[in-house]
């Protein structure tokens, strides 16, 4: 199965955004043993890369590991040598693009109109995510997709239990999701990892009423 493919399967991506290495592998572990295993660890969090390594030393084919804020090619390429099986961004990048084509790894850029989306995608880009989503309804997805029915969306930022299967009824193939899943700037206390918990269990009784 693809890297496209498992995400599609999963229809969720969780995003860690702040936390140190340590930190991080305490909200995986409780991720992956709640059945939640497409992560992925952004750039602009503390030490990072170290964070990345760590992830996929530890848990290996257990977790689908994404990077998230790539920016840059060099960090694409650093990204892509730790282990990170697709790199996410809140923008697209044609050298990264490239890049990834060239490794065989997913690359996810981040659009907002239907010219941005339609043009990542006719440079070979597989999976858009439509970002930020929070100020979108479901029916932006269902529109770009009329005409566009050719796109993998992954609408990201505002995504949470109550809109998620309207995003994806909407057409969606998976979602981002952020503060919703993980919360940014929190101490990672026994309280906060059974809130995380918590939380996946909500979103997967969500997908589990969810309908084709």
């Amino acid at each position: 199965m693809t890297v496209l493919q498992q995400i599609i399967e999963h229809r969720m991506i969780g995003i860690i955004r702040g936390y140190g290495t340590e930190d991080t592998v305490k909200i995986v572990e409780t991720l992956v043993h709640n059945d939640f295993s497409v992560i992925e660890a952004t750039l602009n969090s503390p030490d990072a890369k170290n964070t990345l390594r760590v992830l996929n030393e530890e848990f290996g084919d257990r977790i689908l590991l994404g990077a998230g804020t790539v920016l840059t090619k060099e960090d694409a390429k650093e990204c892509i040598d730790i282990g990170a099986k697709f790199l996410l961004a809140p923008v697209y990048s044609h050298e990264i693009l490239q890049l990834c084509s060239e490794e065989n790894v997913l690359y996810i850029p981040g659009c907002y109109t239907p010219t941005e989306i339609y043009n990542a995608h006719s440079n070979g880009a597989e999976l858009i995510k439509v970002f930020p989503a929070g100020g979108l309804k479901e029916s932006y997805i269902k529109d770009v997709l009329a005409p566009l029915d050719m796109l993998n969306l992954l609408p990201t930022g505002g995504v949470n239990h109550q809109n998620i299967n309207h995003f994806l009824k909407a057409g969606a193939k998976a979602v981002g999701l952020g503060s919703s899943l993980v919360r940014t700037k929190q101490a990672v206390s026994k309280e906060f990892l059974d809130d995380l918990a918590s939380r996946v269990k909500l979103f997967k009784e969500e997908l589990d009423r969810y309908e084709d």
